[in-house]
């Protein structure tokens, strides 16, 4: 489970909404201080003239990697949400379901296989390996 982070809107407007990470978060006024969890922080301060860290010591942890690469259906690298490796296989796509192998036990899934192929391969592994 994601940590909450707070971040200090410091851009020129009156206030601000959260149309980056979309958050749902509102900072109303320069120096307003909102939560967010650490995956949508890392988004935000790619915008430093908007936000900052409220906190300094949380530095480490919002640039501490929260996604996993994988590779999507038309062969381009895509980025994925650890938290979305915790839904049930058939809500997966195919990149999902390549990067659940790779994390869960260091297994390469072929890109080509049916996404049904990639499930029953997944179960395999699950009853031989186990969850880890």
């Amino acid at each position: 489970m994601s940590n909450l982070v707070k971040l200090v809107y410091v851009g020129n407007k009156p206030s601000a909404f959260d149309n980056v990470a979309h958050s749902g978060k509102c900072w109303n006024n320069k120096g307003d201080v909102q939560e967010v969890t650490d995956a949508q922080a890392k988004l935000l301060l790619k915008y430093p003239d908007q936000w900052n860290l409220a906190d300094e010591a949380d530095r480490a942890r919002v640039e501490t990697p929260v996604s996993i690469q994988s590779t999507g259906e038309d062969g381009q690298t895509v980025t994925i949400d650890p938290e979305d490796l915790n839904k049930p296989l058939e809500k997966m796509n195919k990149a999902e379901l390549l990067a659940l192998a790779k994390e869960t036990w260091d297994k390469d899934l072929n890109v080509t296989m049916t996404k049904k192929a990639m499930i029953d391969q997944i179960e395999e592994w699950k009853h031989e390996l186990g969850d880890r």
